[in-house]
């Protein structure tokens, strides 16, 4: 009696989950979610990087909040932070407008603080959409996904002499009068690329941005060690002036090409050139806070506690297993709010990516399909 009353209770909450959850299957639990959501993530969907005065959210963030949700298969809090996020960064539609950057508290009133566009947070969440789609066989997410990819191709792409045609950081900001692009390495995760372009095969632009990010990737990273901004003009690569390091963007190129599957073609060669930063976190035992690629300079401060963390996919990636694990150790996996806000909102970003891939939450496919803990996902029909 006892077993059939197990059995009826769990074909009871199996019933009442399935409009949100789009089956049976159990939620993978994921307590470094839980510990983000208490303290970044309000109840209608906004992530808030507190340490900001103005309590700032970025496209970003919501972007990398609604991976995070999807991997933890939390389709209630991923619902609240589309909404949130179409409402109020897209006035409305993902498809017409692109995300606001930056929206906050000026004075007393709240609202967009700077609406330029930010394509890393466009992309990821084009991405996510695509991939919720698949997951969870709801065709709505795959409309918004292809209406927002259509509209970075058409507002945030240029043809770059020497790459071919490149996805912006922006629509406003980033290309010159003399033909000239300013680019951030960063923003383009292999495994996204690759999806786009075998996803959207029946636009060929998707095609060339794939192998255009492949070539940024090796180019900006031939010296070893990546920079957060690079300069291509009249088909050559150079540093702009004003940023010859790499910090607090180039720290995910490394993370994002640690996390690449290796049956991606490229993987081998991005790993390959990156031997000196290897042989980097080998000597230090840490990751430093910031390098200048063209001089092998380094600070002789460690990087904090999400440099570290985000460097655990990259050494396990390039064979140095334990150094990996000893650099997954800086992350945060508490569901205490207090530890998370100590931790911080970018730190935490960079820590949940890299606590969930190496604790296997999740992992990306050769064709860059994302594939969820202990979920099967089925062609949906």
């Amino acid at each position: 009696m006892a077993f059939w009353r197990k059995v009826g209770a769990r074909l009871l909450l199996c019933f009442l989950s399935l409009a949100a959850t789009n089956g049976c299957s159990a939620a993978t639990a994921w307590p470094a979610w839980d510990g983000f959501k208490k303290a970044f993530v309000s109840d209608d969907g906004r992530v808030i990087d507190h340490s900001q005065a103005d309590l700032r959210t970025v496209s970003e963030g919501q972007a990398y909040g609604l991976f995070f949700a999807l991997v933890a298969q939390d389709r209630k809090t991923f619902d609240s932070l589309l909404n949130w996020t179409e409402n109020n960064l897209s006035a409305g539609n993902l498809g017409k407008q692109l995300p606001a950057w930056i929206w906050g508290k000026q004075g007393e009133n709240w609202g967009v603080i700077d609406a330029n566009s930010a394509s890393d947070a466009d992309l990821w969440i084009a991405y996510t959409l695509l991939e919720a789609a698949r997951v969870w066989c709801h065709a709505p997410y795959a409309d918004k996904a292809s209406a927002l990819g259509r509209l970075i191709l058409d507002q945030e792409s240029m043809d770059v002499r020497g790459l071919g045609l490149s996805i912006l950081p922006g629509n406003n900001g980033f290309a010159g009068s003399d033909g000239s692009a300013r680019l951030n390495p960063s923003y383009l995760p292999p495994f996204m690329m690759a999806r786009f372009a075998n996803a959207w095969a029946d636009d060929p632009r998707w095609a060339n941005v794939y192998l255009a990010s492949q070539r940024l990737l090796l180019d900006s990273g031939r010296g070893g060690y990546y920079p957060d901004w690079v300069l291509y003009n009249n088909g050559e690569m150079s540093l702009p002036d004003d940023e010859q390091r790499g910090d607090y963007d180039a720290i995910r190129t490394y993370m994002w090409i640690g996390m690449s599957n290796n049956g991606d073609p490229m993987a081998t060669a991005l790993l390959q050139q990156l031997s000196p930063t290897v042989a980097l976190l080998l000597k230090r035992q840490n990751m430093p806070e910031w390098v200048e690629p063209q001089s092998g300079n380094v600070s002789p401060q460690a990087g904090p506690k999400g440099f570290q963390a985000a460097m655990a996919p990259f050494l396990q990636a390039a064979g140095a297993v334990e150094l990996a694990k000893k650099f997954q150790a800086n992350a945060v996996t508490k569901t205490d709010k207090a530890a998370w806000l100590e931790y911080g909102y970018y730190n935490g970003v960079l820590s949940l990516f890299a606590q969930g891939y190496m604790d296997n939450q999740y992992r990306f496919n050769s064709l860059g399909e994302f594939l969820p803990k202990g979920k099967e996902v089925k062609p949906c029909g």
